[in-house]
């Protein structure tokens, strides 16, 4: 009987104590599909807050970054600062909407 105890408790600890290995998921990098424009309006070369839009193409994302500069300088001691990004994955081709291209 002590024997058939030990035998059981030595079994599940062996197998409690044994790692489950999991297979590591195949994770495939995909890039933006959209420009984000990030803009930081300021007062007095401080910062107040920002706003976050998402345009389609290059163009617009940069066209929308001129205007809002424009009109947060029409204010006395208002100004605007923005930045327009697109994560790229790896062999991600860009497309028409990637240039800056003419206006």
């Amino acid at each position: 009987m002590f024997k058939k105890l030990l035998l059981v408790s030595l079994v599940l600890t062996v197998t409690a104590c044994t790692t489950v290995k999991e297979e590591p998921v195949a994770v495939i990098p995909s890039g933006d599909t959209h420009w984000t424009l990030e803009f930081t309006w300021l007062y007095r070369d401080r910062p107040t807050h920002k706003q976050t839009f998402q345009y389609e193409s290059r163009r617009d994302c940069f066209d929308a970054m001129y205007q809002m500069q424009k009109d947060a300088s029409k204010k006395r001691f208002h100004a605007g600062a923005g930045l327009c990004t697109k994560l790229f994955a790896d062999g991600q081709e860009r497309n028409h909407n990637d240039v800056l291209g003419k206006r």
